[in-house]
């Protein structure tokens, strides 16, 4: 396979999939010979999509790459992507994990009421948040999967 053809694999790859790919996974799927190439070859897409007039971008996450809808466009598509799993009262309730991280979930439940342990019951099975015990309460903060499925990481604070 040639080099235009890898990268060509790769934009597929990223395209396809829904979550943000490592090097390692990427390196895989187009067959490239080494991590660093595979580096090369993202940045000469990524590079390629900046160029471009796209809507679209390849962005570099703490856990991978991931092809998105640029946030200018975002609003005006979103409606086209398959409906949020979630209630208005639990995105709220990420939302202000997401903000506060690390939070105690004593303060969550403090500012978005009792029905907080629900949501974060939801949040926690989903995979989209982390508990570590912390005396009579939890420290929370949000995954890798919140990154892949938000492309947003907020950090730690």
């Amino acid at each position: 396979m040639d080099r235009l053809e890898k990268e060509h694999v790769l934009e597929a790859a990223l395209f396809m999939s829904p979550k943000a790919m490592t090097i390692d996974e990427l390196k895989a799927v187009a067959f490239v010979e080494s991590r660093m190439e595979t580096k090369t070859l993202l940045k000469e897409l990524i590079s390629h999509y900046n160029s471009k007039k796209s809507a679209l971008e390849i962005v570099e996450l703490p856990i991978g790459y991931q092809m998105r809808v640029k946030g200018k466009y975002e609003e005006d598509v979103a409606h086209l992507a398959t409906d949020s799993t979630f209630s208005k009262g639990v995105m709220k309730t990420l939302a202000l994990i997401a903000y506060k991280q690390p939070i105690e979930q004593a303060l969550v439940v403090k500012y978005r009421n009792n029905k907080a342990y629900d949501h974060l019951k939801i949040l926690f099975e989903n995979g989209f948040i982390k508990k570590e015990p912390k005396g009579r309460t939890y420290t929370l903060t949000t995954t890798t999967k919140f990154i892949e499925y938000f492309g947003k990481d907020f950090g730690k604070k």
